[in-house]
């Protein structure tokens, strides 16, 4: 990730309060809803939407879905991609966010699932390491993300990205109808 993922906690909870309050205003006038599925940020992203006056128009909820059962269980995700490439991959935060939107009937859905650490990690993904999904009616894309600090560091990093990436979706359809998740990188 770049540099504006460096810094503390703190930092990126302002950052990420500022983008739910633009999301918000945002959404409230092209009237998009938003649902959130969270693993490591364990509903931060949800929790920090719903901070935002005049949420309730917006959001639609939000699951924790900290183990791999409660993935399958609720949102769906498939126990050949739990099993195959784990709960902290691509296809497992497209899962979730599809599953999310499923699930709460909403326009948008974003996922979240990593390492927060300071346990956990794996070779090709190290602590730090989290997926983000978002998923719309034209599909789902997940990014691979890297962010560094302790714990609550990488939380608030991850829920500030994933804060991002729902607001450039809910700008590609509120512009275009579509959404394109040109805001992926690609």
């Amino acid at each position: 990730m770049d540099d504006r993922y460096e810094g503390r906690a703190a930092d990126h909870r302002v950052h990420a309060l500022r983008l739910a309050q633009e999301l918000v205003a945002l959404c409230s006038d092209c009237s998009v809803t938003v649902a959130t599925a969270e693993s490591c940020t364990a509903g931060m992203v949800a929790s920090t939407i719903a901070g935002v006056p005049g949420a309730s128009d917006v959001l639609r909820g939000g699951a924790v879905t900290y183990v791999n059962e409660v993935k399958h269980d609720l949102l769906g995700v498939s126990q050949d991609v739990l099993d195959s490439v784990g709960a902290v991959s691509f296809a497992c935060a497209c899962q979730m966010a599809e599953g999310a939107r499923h699930v709460f009937g909403s326009s948008l859905a974003v996922s979240i699932t990593g390492f927060a650490g300071p346990g956990g990690g794996t070779a090709e993904d190290p602590v730090g390491t989290v997926y983000i999904g978002i998923a719309s009616r034209d599909g789902s894309r997940a990014e691979r993300c890297h962010f560094e600090g302790d714990r609550d560091d990488v939380r608030a990093a991850a829920c500030r990205r994933a804060c991002e990436c729902l607001l450039s979706a809910a700008h590609e359809l509120q512009a275009g109808g579509t959404v394109s998740f040109s805001f992926f990188g690609e």
